[in-house]
């Protein structure tokens, strides 16, 4: 065996030890989300409620290899100031703002 091919085997078995069963599984990727702004001007998203001003912040967190359009649901009762909130923490991370309909709850 050359010292080429040893040297592809040891690094071959390393790869392969690295690769334990306890490593934790790898984040889910994400293309699109929606977030929910109640007339209280509450935020959520994936029925966990946020701060309007973090959602950003929240969508690295959970999705830390995604770059998702985020659509947003208004409450007709919801204040401007909320929807504001959210847009810009959005667009300040370089997600995109995608729709404000919100899905058919009678569906």
């Amino acid at each position: 065996m050359t010292a080429a091919a040893k040297l592809t085997a040891v690094v071959t078995v390393l790869v392969i030890a690295a690769c334990s069963p306890d490593e934790p599984p790898a984040p889910p990727v994400v293309n699109e989300l929606s977030i929910s702004i109640d007339a209280d001007n509450n935020c959520t998203l994936e029925k966990a409620r946020i701060e309007c001003r973090q959602v950003a912040e929240v969508i690295r967190t959970r999705y830390p290899t995604s770059k998702p359009r985020v659509d947003i649901c208004l409450d007709k009762q919801a204040r401007y100031e909320a929807a504001v909130e959210v847009m810009n923490s959005v667009s300040a991370a370089g997600f995109v703002v995608g729709t404000f309909n919100c899905p058919d709850a009678s569906g």
